[in-house]
């Protein structure tokens, strides 16, 4: 009790008195956000309202959830094989909780660790079953610290009700280059510039065709109004009469010796959608996400857009999977090297047929896989037929050594009279 005591008084003062986590002042605090030199506030949740950030996350926590994942039992030859009876299985592969399926989970943690290189969800336990449920938790109300006993605590805030302390024994984790060990880099945080000169752009687009897609100028007269009642309603009336995008275009008519007088620089001249345009390409990059994944097709061609989806699968998605798969051994498995949680990315070419074909060919070809396990990954029935079973590889492949055993002898040739060589 004296532990966790110490725990919960060293969490109260690390995280402070209770407060919104998307205040952007608290988000700084906390590593997750703050103002950017453009004026507005970034922070994982504002930075969803880009749309290449929306899609970024959406695209990177939507594949890991779709990946097939399995929970494989060590053999000692040092192979794997898929342990159905594990009390894991069905908790990572259909529902790790009362409420959401694997893919819904998944989806989420990853959801979240993109946006703030952090993710957690709480180990609930009961009997014998060990682990029980995984209940994720948002990450802007956790906080990690050190333990006295050496490992990780997590000071956690729940909506409603009191601050309390989560051992690591009771957390599955997720950290993002934590250069200290214990506070993860925040993508958002590191790269707020970026994020906010694109939401600073998007409400400047959003402003300048409010206003009828026009620079601001000013109407030049040779008098003056009589009083401020006459110019208010001018002015109202010229914005109703050319502001707003259904006036763009209108032809507007100047009398009493008005003139329109240009004060700004118009869309073209500040390159306002090349602007644009890049940051796509700055949001690309923060994700480690080809641009044509986020539908920047600028330079995309039929000659390397296949390599760049083969890029995005080694260099980004797979690491993704060795993370994710290192982290629950460490937390899911209590340090026991008897299973494992595999991901498998072939799962990636499931829409891809002729990729597919391709890949089982060679299997088939090479004797590293039978029809019927085809068959399984294919999500058919294995089939009773003689021979599904076994492993087949093409006879021009054999060693030489064994070609003899395989190959009937040819008879020899008769000699004929005469050609001898005795």
């Amino acid at each position: 009790m004296g532990f966790i005591s110490n725990l919960e008084a060293e969490t109260r003062s690390a995280i402070g008195p209770s407060a919104h986590p998307r205040d952007p002042v608290l988000a700084e605090w906390f590593g997750a956000g703050g103002y950017a030199n453009s004026g507005v506030s970034v922070t994982p949740d504002s930075a969803m309202r880009v749309t290449a950030v929306f899609r970024a996350v959406a695209l990177l926590s939507g594949t890991y959830a779709s990946l097939p994942v399995t929970v494989d039992k060590f053999m000692l030859d040092g192979g794997l094989e898929t342990d159905k009876n594990h009390p894991l299985y069905d908790i990572i592969v259909y529902q790790p909780n009362k409420w959401q399926t694997s893919f819904q989970w998944r989806e989420m943690m990853a959801a979240h660790f993109a946006l703030r290189g952090c993710c957690y969800s709480e180990i609930i336990s009961s009997g014998k079953r060990g682990i029980d449920q995984l209940i994720p938790l948002h990450p802007d109300r956790v906080r990690p610290f050190h333990a006295p006993d050496g490992k990780i605590a997590f000071g956690y805030t729940p909506p409603n009700g009191p601050q309390r302390v989560i051992l690591q024994d009771d957390m599955h984790w997720m950290h993002f280059m934590a250069s200290d060990g214990i506070k993860p880099i925040s993508p958002i945080s590191y790269c707020r510039e970026a994020v906010g000169l694109s939401l600073a752009t998007e409400e400047h687009a959003a402003r300048l065709f409010s206003n009828g897609a026009k620079p601001g100028g000013i109407l030049k007269m040779p008098g003056h109004f009589k009083d401020d009642i006459a110019l208010q309603r001018f002015k109202k009336e010229w914005q109703a009469a050319h502001g707003g995008v259904s006036n763009t275009g209108k032809t507007a008519v100047l009398e009493d010796g008005l003139e329109w007088q240009q004060i700004g620089m118009t869309s073209e001249d500040a390159q306002f959608l090349e602007t644009r345009n890049l940051q796509v390409a700055e949001i690309a990059r923060i994700f480690g996400v080809p641009p044509h994944k986020l539908f920047d097709l600028q330079r995309s061609t039929n000659n390397n857009i296949e390599h760049q989806g083969i890029e995005f699968v080694t260099d980004t998605i797979r690491p993704g999977c060795v993370r994710w798969e290192q982290d629950m051994q460490r937390d899911l498995f209590n340090g026991k090297r008897t299973h494992c949680v595999q991901f498998d990315l072939d799962g990636l070419m499931r829409g891809d047929s002729a990729a597919r074909a391709a890949f089982n060919s060679s299997a088939l070809q090479n004797g590293w896989k039978s029809r019927n396990e085809v068959r399984r990954d294919e999500g058919y029935n294995r089939s009773n037929t003689e021979g599904m079973d076994d492993y087949t590889v093409q006879s021009n492949m054999i060693s030489i050594v064994n070609m003899g055993k395989v190959m009937p002898k040819q008879p020899k040739e008769p000699s004929l009279p005469g050609n001898s060589n005795e």
